[in-house]
């Protein structure tokens, strides 16, 4: 089936059009090649991935989360051991995905990438791919045609193994009826709340396990290193070509401070605020991964010394000085004890609300009526018109079991409480228009695609096992 991918032009038109490329312009060889680290954080086959490499990603991460959201992410989620794992996650179906396609003898051809590079917006002029402009970014990026062109494959090779896999999944005429007519199925649903704020009240929380959660659980409470920054830039093209070596040379020779480069080429030197090691706090050049990576060197923490200069965009060179440092911390207890304690009482509550619900959906399934239930009036709810129902509430409704009514469910109402539901009537949903059918038909196509690819990967970690190192850290948990 993977031959299907070469022999069609078609379809590696359409799977060009589906391939972002983030992980060129972030650099993916520092992935895949031989990292001066040999700490082994997982093992794919015979092939390793280095805390090096893990390291690295996440930071990439960090940087792409942070550009999409604007910069508004709490600086918590990528401490946590979840984000970690995430990343972790990602690596090892990468290598999966490259050690397969090695094996199978499965490279994108030149025809594809030439084709794919001169799509690509950055590397144009007027509209039309310049050779000149694609090694002016590359060389932005630390990166040069060579070695971009081979992570470039790497990447489109590991797409046509995915894509060849999801091109042969087709949901057949009988099948889609089966599932338009689940979907547009309505019932009409009753709810009861059993809310956590009515148990708030006898819940008690003592200090003891205020203390014992925050002690138990450091790495919530972790404060990120974080550093404050001098830095010169040099960015008028014309000084640029003139001067660059002697601004390299200039910070170099001075690296304690920037007073004669800025003295010499009238430049100004500019001060941050605190930036974290997940960049949070940084901004415009600072943000730049390559900026980022040089300030949190340890070298560079340790020294405090100029950076040497680095070019983060065409003529536009960047020296950065470490002025301030502090290292991981601790928020201390004082400072988090009454958060704590709000949380616990809250989980607990909840706990007892959900403890309560149970019980009342046994009553109500084994025909008994609890007196103390307010039932809602009834909606009609379907998978197509939730008509406000979350949507696992909408999932739960729609698995009962209907042939006696009324049927009964019910299931935590995120923070709130545990909601109850009562189905009493089930009926056929109105006929669907054409438009619709294929818009039903082609998500569920796209999720059984998604299916298949998620076996591939099953697949492939029994043909290819993986091994994750166990970590010190980790082991204390």
């Amino acid at each position: 089936m993977f031959d299907l991918v070469n022999k069609h032009r078609k379809f590696v038109q359409i799977l060009l059009a589906m391939i972002t490329l983030p992980f060129a312009f972030w650099g993916i060889d520092s992935y895949f090649k031989d990292a001066a680290s040999t700490d082994e954080v997982a093992r794919v086959g015979s092939s390793k991935i280095t805390m090096q490499q893990l390291d690295v990603a996440m930071r990439e991460r960090a940087d792409q989360i942070r550009s999409r959201q604007g910069g508004s992410v709490d600086a918590k989620l990528f401490e946590s051991p979840e984000f970690r794992q995430s990343v972790l996650n990602e690596l090892v179906e990468q290598r999966l995905l490259l050690v397969e396609s090695e094996r199978l003898g499965l490279v994108a051809n030149d025809v594809i990438l030439r084709e794919l590079i001169a799509q690509i917006p950055a590397f144009q002029e007027n509209g039309k791919f310049s050779p000149t402009k694609y090694e002016q970014v590359l060389r932005a990026q630390g990166m040069n045609p060579t070695t971009f062109e081979q992570n470039l494959r790497r990447d489109l090779t590991q797409q046509m193994l995915v894509n060849g896999v999801a091109a042969t999944t087709q949901i057949s005429k009988t099948q889609l009826n089966q599932i338009i007519t689940a979907e547009s199925q309505e019932r009409d649903v009753s709810v009861a709340m059993i809310s956590a704020s009515d148990y708030l009240k006898s819940v008690s929380v003592s200090d003891e396990a205020v203390r014992q959660f925050y002690e138990s659980n450091p790495k919530q409470f972790q404060t990120p290193e974080r550093v404050k920054v001098a830095y010169v830039v040099l960015s008028d093209p014309k000084v640029v070509a003139k001067e660059s070596e002697n601004f390299s040379n200039m910070v170099y020779e001075q690296s304690d401070s920037y007073k004669d480069v800025a003295k010499a080429l009238n430049l100004k030197v500019e001060e941050s605020g605190w930036i974290s090691g997940n960049a949070q706090g940084a901004q415009g050049l600072l943000a730049n991964p390559k900026v980022l990576q040089t300030i949190f060197n340890p070298g560079s923490l340790k020294d405090k010394r100029n950076s040497a200069a680095i070019e983060v965009a065409p003529n536009v060179l960047v020296s950065v000085r470490v002025t301030e440092y502090e290292p991981v911390g601790l928020r201390p207890f004082d400072a988090v004890s009454a958060d704590i304690k709000t949380y616990l009482t809250r989980k607990a509550a909840v706990e007892k609300a959900t403890a309560d619900g149970e019980a009342k959906l046994a009553e109500l399934k084994a025909g008994k009526t609890p007196a103390d239930l307010k039932w809602s009036a009834n909606k009609s709810v379907s998978r197509l018109q939730p008509n406000g129902l979350p949507g696992d509430a909408v999932q739960l409704v729609g698995a009962v079991d209907a042939a006696t009514l009324p049927a009964y469910t019910g299931g935590q109402a995120g923070g709130e409480g545990y909601a109850l539901y009562k189905v009493s009537a089930v009926k056929s949903g109105a006929a669907l228009g054409d438009e619709k059918r294929a818009q039903i038909g082609m998500a569920y196509q796209r999720f059984v695609q998604q299916a298949d690819v998620v076996s591939l990967m099953v697949g492939l970690r029994d043909r290819h096992p993986v091994k994750i190192a166990k970590r010190p850290e980790a082991e204390k948990q």
